[in-house]
C-alpha cells in the first residue's frame, strides 16, 4: 500500500460562500443577468416612443410640400383664388379632387379656383398645427374646416395602442411601417351600399370603431385652439367656414341624435361664433346619397356634395369684406 491520504470531507451543512476574488465573477454575471433584461425593455420602450411620436412626421413634411405647391402654381396665375379644406378622411371621400373642385366652382363664377384639400383618418386639429402657419402665407380667400376639429380629441393611450397594432400588422402581415401619405390625401375606394343598407347593427359598428380612434367632447380645449387659428385667419383677410361632414342616417343619429348630447353643446358653443358659420349638406340631399360600407360617401354621393360645396363657395367670396368686417 501506497500512503495515499483521502481527501477531507466537510460536514453536511457546513459549506461556506466562497469570498475574495473568486467570488467577483459571480455576482458579476448575476448583475449582468438583472440588468441586461431591464436595458433591453428601457431600449425597446423608448424605440416604441420614439417612433410613435415620429410617426406622424411624412404627413407633416409631405402637406407642407403640397401647399408650398399651391402657393407657386397660384404666383404665376394672374388672379387666382386659393381655397384651403381641413378634416378626416369623410372630406376626402365626400369631394373631388383639385381639379374637379375647379372645373365646379367656374360653373359658378369662381374663375382660377386653386382647391387644397388636407385630411388625416380621425382628424384633430393637432394634427395639422404645424403646418396652419404655411396655410396663412398661402394668402386662401377661403379656409374650410371640418366641424368635428373643434371637438374631437384622441388619448394618447388609444393612440399608443393602435400603433402597436399597426407594429403587429407591420411585423406579422409584412404592412408597410410609414403610411402611404398620396393615399391619405387622394385614395377613395368603396364598397358600395345604399341608404337602406344601413341598419343599425351597422351603425354602431361604426360609431364603436370611431370611438376607439377618436372621441367627440363639447367641452373639448380644441375648440380654443381652432378659433384662436380662426382670429389670425380673419386678421389676415381670411373667411373661415365650418363643414359638417356627410354620415348616413343611422350613423348621424348615434353621433348627434336624440340621447347624444354632443351636437346641442357643441352647436350652443358656436352660436355666439357669428364669423364661423357652419354648412352642412342638406338633409334631402344626404338622405339620397349612396354611402360605401365605410360609412364614407360613394362617387354619386359624392359629385352631389361637392357641386353643393362649390355653390356654396361661390355665394361665400361673392359677399363683400365689408360686410364680414362688421361681424363682432
Amino acid at each position: 500500500m501506497t500512503g495515499r491520504v483521502a481527501p477531507r470531507v466537510e460536514p453536511h451543512g457546513d459549506r461556506r460562500e466562497r469570498t475574495g476574488p473568486q467570488a467577483k465573477p459571480r455576482r458579476l454575471w448575476i448583475t449582468l443577468l438583472a440588468v441586461i433584461p431591464a436595458l433591453f425593455a428601457a431600449g425597446t420602450a423608448g424605440a416604441f416612443w420614439t417612433g410613435y411620436t415620429l410617426y406622424d412626421q411624412p404627413f407633416v413634411w409631405y402637406n407642407t410640400n403640397r401647399i408650398a405647391a399651391t402657393a407657386d402654381r397660384a404666383a404665376r396665375d394672374l388672379s387666382p383664388t386659393v381655397v384651403v379644406a381641413l378634416g378626416d378622411s369623410a372630406l376626402r371621400h365626400a369631394t373631388l379632387d383639385e381639379p374637379g373642385m375647379a372645373t365646379l366652382a367656374a360653373k359658378h363664377g369662381v374663375e382660377r379656383l386653386h382647391f387644397l384639400r388636407i385630411v388625416h383618418d380621425h382628424a384633430r386639429i393637432a394634427d395639422f398645427e404645424a403646418m396652419l402657419g404655411d396655410v396663412l402665407k398661402l394668402k386662401p380667400a377661403l379656409v374650410l374646416l371640418d366641424a368635428d376639429l373643434l371637438f374631437a380629441e384622441r388619448s394618447a393611450i388609444a393612440g399608443l395602442r393602435r400603433y402597436g397594432s399597426h407594429l403587429a400588422e407591420v411585423a406579422v402581415l409584412g404592412r408597410a411601417y410609414l403610411p402611404d401619405q398620396i393615399a391619405q390625401q387622394y385614395a377613395k375606394p368603396c364598397r358600395p351600399t345604399g341608404p337602406s343598407g344601413w341598419t343599425g347593427t351597422a351603425a354602431d359598428r361604426w360609431v364603436a370603431n370611431r370611438g376607439t380612434a377618436v372621441r367627440l367632447d363639447a367641452a373639448s380645449s380644441a375648440f380654443e385652439r381652432v378659433r384662436r387659428f380662426a382670429g389670425q385667419a380673419r386678421a389676415a383677410g381670411v373667411r373661415v367656414a365650418l363643414l359638417v361632414p356627410p354620415r348616413p342616417a343611422a350613423v348621424e343619429e348615434r353621433l348627434y341624435g336624440p340621447g347624444n348630447g354632443y351636437l346641442p353643446k357643441a352647436l350652443d358653443r358656436l352660436s355666439g361664433e357669428e364669423d364661423l358659420p357652419l354648412w352642412r349638406f342638406p338633409d334631402s340631399a344626404r338622405r339620397a346619397a349612396s354611402f360605401c360600407r365605410s360609412g364614407m360617401l360613394g362617387p354619386e354621393g359624392r359629385d352631389a356634395y361637392s357641386a353643393w360645396l362649390a355653390g356654396r363657395i361661390a355665394e361665400r367670396l361673392s359677399r363683400p369684406r365689408v360686410e364680414e368686417a362688421a361681424l363682432p
